[in-house]
């Protein structure tokens, strides 16, 4: 069973749409009545979400990192009165190299993507909501990696305890403003690319299972909404209860 959010004429951006996790975020929000700006990478995906979702539906195409491709999604926002909501999911999630096989090249193309985007554009989106005195709302996408290694991601971990304290201080600095940031943690939720799901992988977790992407959807849309209005400046779990017990992440 859904619990059902009424979204109705807000502007949500949806980063890293061509995502399965992003994907089922633009999906849950379109549902719920708002229109939707989906960027990310792949125009393949991108392409079959908006023939699917129809009207309230926009995509852009590009790279996350770029200036250009963040102007892009603030300029088609501001066409519909400026985003509400902002949902910063885009990240690289293929990085595991040994550590000591990694270069600073390796850092700053993962750390581009992963944090210094999620930093520029909210930033953006946060000086629009000050100029028009809204109280917008952003939702981060973290990980458990923030707060317990993966082997061989070293990288990918550092970015997301980025986050993990991004969304902090974001919404300490701007909560005076009635802005809104939090981030959900999920863990177990196989991506669009991958075929077949090994269930040993999940099976040391309280919740023995994969999650379906659904279910890390429905907690940005609480976190987006006015039920939870007095929560700001935290990281949800969406892990299976992996954070909860003594298991090395693998």
């Amino acid at each position: 069973m859904q619990i059902q959010f009424d979204f109705s004429g807000k502007v949500v951006v949806v980063t890293g749409a061509s995502g399965a996790i992003g994907m089922a975020i633009a999906k849950r929000f379109h549902r719920a009545g708002a229109h939707v700006i989906a960027a990310g990478r792949r125009a393949d995906a991108l392409d079959s979400l908006a023939a699917q979702l129809g009207e309230r539906c926009e995509i852009v195409i590009g790279d996350l990192a770029l200036a250009e491709h963040r102007q892009e999604i603030l300029d088609r926002a501001r066409r519909h009165g400026g985003i509400d909501i902002l949902i910063n999911n885009a990240g690289m999630t293929q990085t595991k190299v040994p550590s000591l096989d990694t270069s600073l090249d390796d850092f700053d193309r993962i750390f581009n993507v992963n944090l210094r985007a999620t930093w520029a554009l909210s930033l953006e989106a946060i000086r629009d909501w000050i100029a028009r005195e809204y109280r917008g709302v952003i939702v981060n996408v973290s990980s458990p990696g923030a707060q317990r290694a993966h082997r061989n991601n070293a990288i990918y971990d550092m970015t997301k305890g980025g986050i993990d304290a991004l969304t902090r201080c974001l919404a300490t600095d701007f909560g005076r403003h009635g802005i809104r940031v939090n981030a959900i943690a999920p863990a177990q939720i196989p991506h669009s690319h991958v075929r077949e799901v090994d269930p040993a992988a999940a099976r040391g977790l309280p919740l023995p299972r994969h999650a379906d992407p659904d279910e890390a959807a429905s907690p940005v849309l609480f976190l987006a909404s006015d039920a939870a209005s007095f929560i700001t400046g935290h990281v949800l779990p969406v892990d299976g209860g992996l954070l909860a017990q003594l298991r090395t992440v693998a």
